[in-house]
């Protein structure tokens, strides 16, 4: 049986996820949790990329308001994932892909080719949202010891965002 899913409303709903996620889920100040970056990877292709780099915006600073975070760094640090989004694609998953404007899943991509385009997803994030938040305050060992840390905790919510947006027709 094939349901209609609305991703935009799923999207809205897992954007609330986060921000609980912001407020509540404090494993250390220096390990940050994020599936946001997933999710701006898993905006439909048919989407521009100036519209997807609005939505991240907004998306960043919606959870930047309603949680424990500095004004604007998340919304910062999400559109360079937006601006990038079709050339993850593109590299990892396929140029058909982008072509097509088709949706990516496991079932059709297999988890490498999903992981390393969430990696890059979350390497450009947390890059530079660590470099922003330290605001070169800290020394680099830490910076690149909290890079892996926050990148190594927010890959299985990614996995999991991933598996909630995508579309497994």
């Amino acid at each position: 049986m094939k349901t209609n899913r609305n991703i935009g409303l799923t999207y809205i709903l897992m954007v609330i996820v986060q921000m609980f996620i912001c407020n509540y889920f404090h494993f250390s100040m220096y390990v940050t949790l994020s599936m946001l970056p997933a999710m701006v990877l898993c905006i439909p292709l048919s989407v521009n990329t100036s519209l997807a780099m609005v939505i991240a915006f907004a998306t960043g600073l919606a959870t930047d308001v309603f949680s424990d975070a500095v004004l604007g760094l998340n919304a910062m640090s999400l559109v360079p994932v937006a601006l990038a989004r079709k050339y993850i694609i593109r590299t990892f998953i396929g140029e058909e892909t982008v072509e097509r404007e088709e949706s990516f899943s496991f079932r059709k991509n297999g988890l490498g080719k999903v992981s390393a385009s969430i990696a890059l997803c979350e390497l450009i994030f947390f890059a530079i949202y660590i470099i922003m938040d330290g605001a070169g305050t800290r020394p680099v060992w830490f910076n690149i010891s909290r890079l892996c840390a926050s990148m190594a905790a927010s890959y299985i919510l990614s996995l999991i965002a991933i598996h909630m947006l995508s579309s497994e027709d």
